[in-house]
């Protein structure tokens, strides 16, 4: 089925959901990657990340808007069938490539670039990746062997320059905040993954995600903790994070579901 054809609202949605695409959001050491033994167990599912193919949508919506001088956000039908042709070509190659029969992509791209996907593809299910503040900032320090560079961490560390953990912080809230954001804008179309969830119940997480993308599939064994359980940020100096960001932190632990960081107890 092409991409074009999702594009339109199914006459049987059950029927039609086993291919709609599938965008699974997250940011760098969200440990997104251990949601893949799960969706790897379902059949016909390819996954693929970081093609470019959904900040592509994004970048070909914004020149169309240019071009027709919709500086209101709208969007021609000429501009819409262009930027579904682009994408839609790219992924019938992907598909065509691995035998598979629908499209899952993991991305970085901002939510803004995910939600222009989600107009121009309506029947997107969107895997909305969490984890909580302090084990991600550890998975990130503990993979960024050189310090933090680059433009993804820069406004942080500028923020911040004194301390890696307090600008992880700032990431943290910063990207969190933008992904909850996009759920509630978007609650029919995206389930919350929690990366603590797949380890520890993985045969539930299967069962979730298998009924929101309506897809069955078969046990994904065990699921490796990577180091970064709840125990996995001892030893951080969350005491350098300030105040005013450790309580932007907890609150968004709290809407998440998951316990405060507690500074004095790192």
């Amino acid at each position: 089925m092409s991409l074009d054809a999702l594009s339109r609202p199914p006459a049987d949605a059950p029927t039609g959901a086993r291919a709609d695409p599938v965008i699974v959001m997250a940011y760098t050491g969200a440990g997104a990657d251990r949601l893949r033994p799960v969706l790897g167990t379902f059949p016909g599912l390819t996954c693929t990340t970081g093609t470019g193919i959904v900040p592509l949508c994004h970048h070909a919506v914004t020149a169309w808007q240019a071009v027709d001088g919709r500086g209101g956000g709208g969007l021609s039908p000429l501009g819409a069938a262009s930027a579904r042709a682009l994408s839609a070509g790219l992924v019938t190659a992907i598909l065509a490539r691995d035998g598979g029969s629908r499209w899952c992509e993991f991305t970085v791209a901002p939510p803004a670039a995910a939600g222009t996907f989600a107009r121009l593809y309506p029947r997107t299910r969107f895997l909305v990746v969490h984890r909580r503040c302090d084990t991600a900032v550890r998975a990130i320090i503990d993979a960024s062997r050189w310090g933090l560079a680059g433009p993804e961490f820069a406004p942080f560390v500028s923020a911040h320059p004194a301390s890696s953990v307090a600008a992880l912080a700032g990431y943290w809230v910063a990207h969190t905040t933008r992904q909850l954001d996009f759920e509630q804008a978007h609650r029919q179309s995206c389930l919350r993954v929690r990366v603590e969830d797949l380890t520890a119940d993985a045969e539930r997480a299967v069962a979730d995600i298998g009924g929101f993308l309506c897809l069955s599939a078969g046990s994904p064994g065990p699921i490796a903790g990577g180091g970064h359980g709840p125990d996995g940020a001892a030893g951080l100096p969350l005491d350098q994070i300030p105040a005013p960001l450790l309580a932007q932190v907890n609150d968004l632990h709290r809407r998440l579901g998951y316990p405060p960081v507690n500074a004095a107890e790192a």
